[in-house]
């Protein structure tokens, strides 16, 4: 396993950050504009970068000459069973980031407070528009009638493509090498970057700075364990704003 330092960590979160505002920016609102289907439109904004995520991450471990065995990927993504401490690591995570969600007004206030009224960018119109219309408040999701399956859908595509994605990505593959070079406090320059790579989400100072608590959680609690599981888990609970957010809009 190569070692992997300054350039190299930025070459290996800007490349992704870059390929993601792309796809969001670029291609989603083109083929939202022709008038696709929602559903469809979201895979191509989406889920499709996320794929090539999680293709690059196997990628990345056959250049490194690696067998295609469990035992092979188990090791090299540190996918070992939890052990009891890595599981009272993990458990502490999820409470963190439980009160990181958006759901809770202090998020907001704080956003606000650690730099709201600096302005980087204004998101394009037809990525909004898309965003914004993902439910209609009432009955569909999607542009579809809402269905409990469309719905486990969603959730089980976001975990395959984005949990799994990122997580191989970036625990698995890139924090171990980033280890042989920065040691013991590599979680903060890995915490800081993958904060950075969400640069399309980060329209103010205070959105950007909103990320830290739950990128630096889980990258040191991934170092400390040494196991990515921990960062697996986390990032489910990080990213149930989304589900929430959606049952909320169709239940109220």
């Amino acid at each position: 396993m190569k070692p992997l330092g300054w350039w190299g960590s930025i070459l290996l979160f800007g490349i992704p950050s870059i390929i993601f505002t792309f796809f969001l920016f670029v291609i989603l609102p083109a083929v939202a504009a022709r008038g696709t289907d929602q559903l469809l439109t979201f895979h191509a904004g989406f889920v499709a970068p996320l794929a090539l995520m999680l293709i690059a991450a196997f990628v990345a471990y056959r250049i490194e000459g690696r067998p295609w065995t469990w035992a092979g990927v188990r090791e090299r993504f540190r996918l070992e069973r939890p052990t009891p401490a890595t599981w009272a690591w993990t458990a502490g995570l999820v409470v963190w980031l439980v009160l990181q969600l958006p759901i809770f007004p202090l998020n907001a206030a704080l956003r606000e407070m650690l730099g709201g009224s600096i302005h980087f960018y204004d998101q394009p119109a037809g990525y909004t528009a898309f965003m914004n219309g993902l439910t209609d408040g009432q009955t569909q999701i999607f542009g579809r009638p809402f269905t409990w399956g469309l719905f486990f859908y969603f959730t089980a595509g976001l975990f395959v493509f984005n949990i799994l994605g990122e997580e191989l990505w970036w625990r698995g593959y890139i924090l171990p090498r980033q280890e042989l070079v920065f040691g013991a406090r590599t979680w903060i320059l890995h915490g800081v970057l993958w904060a950075m790579f969400h640069a399309f989400y980060h329209t103010t100072l205070g959105i950007f700075l909103s990320y830290l608590p739950t990128t630096l959680a889980i990258s040191y609690v991934a170092q400390r364990t040494r196991n990515t599981w921990p960062g697996i888990i986390g990032h489910m609970v990080s990213n149930l704003g989304i589900p929430l957010l959606m049952l909320s809009r169709l239940m109220a």
